[in-house]
């Protein structure tokens, strides 16, 4: 194949090249602008955060001795369980002791009326709306109150969750984790806005973890190389036009004009 004729293949393929990655590249920056900018435009503060707590009866009104509450713990989750933790708690109205205990290399956490002795996690659907309106801005009914398997944006293990729904100004819903009570995600009207345009900034779809960046990835790389291709033709063909060899002219014949005659002064 020629030289000519492989620059020409080379130019249509970099055109290609460049076409198929103007999508990405704009929607990369649009996406891009709006996270960047997105506390200025929709998104609300207090995200996970507890804006109207509910604390429960102060610690020095348990009622359940601490060995009690180990021996519960073990009877839940195996006699052969290791206690790791025990912490006394007072929130969502209740007064209780946070168990973390080891069974045969799985860590399990329980959570353990500090009065009664009542057992509270798994986290009951009666229980879950008020501990999750804790994070709702304002009272509001609740809607639905749904059992899932859900897992985090950032971790990829999938947690027993409770998932509780409000009928507020942003259609709230909080998340919890079936086992401690703790939030998982804190959703609404323009965060999950806000999460799809991160998803579609890293192209983060069907559990692939950004793997699919490759798609855009590697036609931009492709792209790259046929225009750095194209400059090398460029160069060398610069360099051929210098070093071509230019005819030499026809000699310059220098001609001469006739003088002009003197003229003669009359006395």
């Amino acid at each position: 194949m020629s030289r000519g004729g492989a620059e020409r293949i080379v130019r249509v393929t970099h055109r290609w090249f460049s076409l198929g990655a103007l999508g990405f590249l704009l929607l990369s920056l649009l996406t891009g602008l709006l996270w960047a900018d997105a506390k200025f435009l929709y998104w609300d503060e207090h995200y996970k955060e507890k804006i109207r707590p509910l604390t429960g009866p102060p610690l020095d009104s348990v009622t359940l001795p601490i060995d009690r509450a180990m021996l519960l713990a073990k009877d839940a989750v195996g006699q052969r369980a290791m206690i790791e933790q025990v912490l006394l708690r007072s929130d969502f109205g209740r007064l209780f002791y946070e168990v973390k205990a080891r069974a045969e290399g799985v860590s399990t956490t329980l959570l353990l009326d500090a009065l009664s002795g009542e057992r509270l996690s798994p986290i009951v659907p009666d229980l879950a709306p008020t501990i999750a309106a804790q994070y709702v801005r304002s009272p509001a009914p609740v809607t639905g109150v749904e059992l899932e398997r859900y897992t985090p944006r950032k971790k990829k293990r999938a947690y027993d969750a409770v998932r509780v729904r409000f009928d507020d100004r942003d259609a709230t819903e909080i998340v919890l984790d079936r086992q401690t009570g703790e939030i998982l995600e804190d959703e609404g009207r323009w965060r999950k806005v806000h999460f799809a345009v991160m998803q579609l900034h890293q192209l983060n779809f069907f559990g692939f973890d950004k793997t699919l960046l490759n798609i855009p990835g590697v036609p931009m790389l492709l792209m790259s190389l046929s225009g750095l291709l194209l400059w090398l033709f460029h160069r060398a063909r610069a360099r051929r036009a210098r070093h071509a060899v230019v005819p030499d002219r026809m000699p310059a014949v220098e001609t001469r004009l006739p003088a002009a005659p003197e003229e003669t002064t009359r006395a």
